[in-house]
């Protein structure tokens, strides 16, 4: 993918544009998918990083999994807490202690993350990106003004094909709130590695990612939270898109491995309980017999809006929201039998 990242602009442009005639997609996002693979690479080829980074969300059922049709620009990261030195009495997961300590557990781990993200993370990173691409190439790393928590990577762009959703930037998402099993190490390439694969020379990116079965039950614990939320409280923007993951998950290979696993289930609750304490959450309905994966009336239509804006980041014809709701009642009967 190197050679890619560095050759003369033009052609680089007539790489992705070629790719994106044969798919039939934009120009913009078979370039911005390049260097969504690129940056996997540089991290998970990264000994400084092994161990200490974990690949999962939406991007890795696209990308992996090939288990959702919808283009997913962001790169989700999980930090390995125990690494920052949040083991023995400074576990979040320890027993019997209050709900006070375990809440400053987690601050102090978030203010944690936050100071390796905007020092040695970013340091290393810069750092491979410079041996590569250079300096003052058109490129460019920083923590984003608007949280610390996201890293934003300013990829040199070649197209002039631009679309006004899809900026020039990759963004990485990290965080500490997740577990890092069940894991294994996949193998991923860029849309025009695939159409193109004697151009973009050594396209694999070798990605240590969550099993696809765990990140089905994360997404339906959500929806599952999204049932219960106040009425009050608005659900956050562009969540429609947990709705359409798991709906397109509902007849598939990770679906069956999901539901042989239900105690999976059990322990992507108990985290959440730990991690994601709400008082409205209702975690404890979230098993079989009485998990929710429909939402309520009233949320429809703010969801099926929201659903619309994101289609066109869905290749080929976007699936209606009534199909959508169709998959999930059939899938959250299906669980709960």
């Amino acid at each position: 993918m190197n050679k890619v990242a560095i050759m003369e602009a033009r052609a680089r442009a007539d790489l992705f544009s070629e790719t994106a005639e044969r798919m039939n997609v934009a120009e913009a996002i078979i370039e911005k998918d390049f260097w969504v693979c690129w940056v996997l690479k540089q991290l998970f080829s990264n000994k400084a990083f092994e161990g200490r980074l974990l690949f999962k969300g939406g991007t890795s059922l696209s990308k992996i999994f090939k288990a959702i049709n919808r283009f997913s620009e962001d790169i989700d990261l999980a930090v390995d807490y125990e690494t920052l030195g949040f083991n023995g009495e400074n576990d979040p997961r320890q027993e019997n202690i209050s709900n006070t300590k375990r809440n400053k557990i987690l601050g102090k781990m978030m203010e944690e993350c936050q100071r390796y993200i905007g020092g040695e993370f970013l340091d290393l990173l810069g750092k491979q990106c410079r041996e590569t691409l250079g300096a003052g190439h058109g490129w460019g790393l920083e923590v984003s003004k608007d949280d610390k928590n996201v890293v934003l990577f300013h990829y040199p762009a070649a197209s002039t094909k631009r679309l006004a959703y899809l900026r020039p930037q990759v963004i990485l998402e990290l965080g500490t709130h997740a577990e890092f099993v069940p894991r294994d190490r996949f193998a991923i390439r860029s849309f025009a590695g695939e159409h193109f694969p004697k151009v973009v020379v050594d396209n694999d990116a070798s990605v240590v990612a969550l099993l696809g079965k765990r990140t089905f039950w994360e997404k339906v614990t959500i929806l599952h939270v999204e049932y219960h939320r106040p009425e009050d409280k608005q659900i956050p923007v562009r969540y429609s898109r947990h709705f359409y993951d798991v709906a397109m998950m509902a007849e598939g290979k990770i679906k069956d491995e999901a539901l042989a696993d239900r105690e999976l289930l059990a322990q992507v609750v108990k985290h959440k309980e730990t991690f994601y304490s709400s008082g409205w959450a209702r975690y404890d309905l979230a098993k079989a017999g009485s998990l929710r994966l429909v939402p309520p009336e009233n949320r429809r239509g703010a969801l099926e809006q929201d659903h619309k804006k994101m289609a066109v980041m869905i290749f080929g014809d976007p699936p209606s929201f009534g199909w959508i709701l169709d998959r999930l009642a059939k899938l959250e009967n299906e669980i709960n039998k």
